[in-house]
């Protein structure tokens, strides 16, 4: 309801910006902004916004689902960063034809992983086939949260969130 509230009733693009500042550093909300580098048809759009904790999440099981999987995300850069000492960005990535990614990894400047979340599509996504094949990243993963049977398809592998957040850093 209060990122209802920031986007129907806040008109101004500041007081919005000011608000999610607010709200990030009340640690209720971080923001997910959009890698741009070496995208040309990349679109500048506002960050995506997740929730800390994933019960002040409103919507269907996806958006649950993609929630949860940014904030175990975003806590697994900030322990590789505090371990490694590398920078990793938590990214988004979405151009003018709609094709859209719904996290990118981002180590010292440098694209790592490109991530997909379904709650239960077990089709591998076409968008992240797309940027897998034009980005070349290290990884391509999609996480689906019922998928049945982990599988890989060329580059990009198919598994569930216990798997993939399981495994060893």
């Amino acid at each position: 309801m209060l990122l209802l509230w920031l986007v129907t009733v806040v008109r101004s693009r500041a007081q919005r910006k000011s608000w999610l500042g607010v709200l990030e550093r009340m640690y209720l909300v971080f923001a997910v902004r959009p890698y741009t580098k070496s995208l040309p048809r990349a679109v500048l759009k506002p960050p995506k916004v997740y929730f800390f904790d994933n019960g002040d999440v409103l919507g269907d099981e996806g958006a649950r689902f993609e929630n949860l999987v940014a904030a175990s995300l975003l806590k697994r850069l900030h322990f590789l960063e505090d371990r490694d000492g590398y920078r990793y960005e938590l990214r988004y990535i979405r151009d003018k034809e709609g094709r859209e990614v719904d996290f990118a990894l981002i180590k010292e400047g440098r694209l790592e992983e490109l991530i997909e979340t379904k709650y239960a599509d077990e089709n591998i996504s076409k968008h992240l086939a797309y940027y897998a094949k034009r980005l070349k990243p290290e990884k391509a993963t999609q996480i689906v949260a019922k998928l049945r049977r982990p599988y890989d398809q060329g580059k990009i592998k198919m598994m569930d969130p216990i798997t993939y957040f399981g495994k060893p850093l």
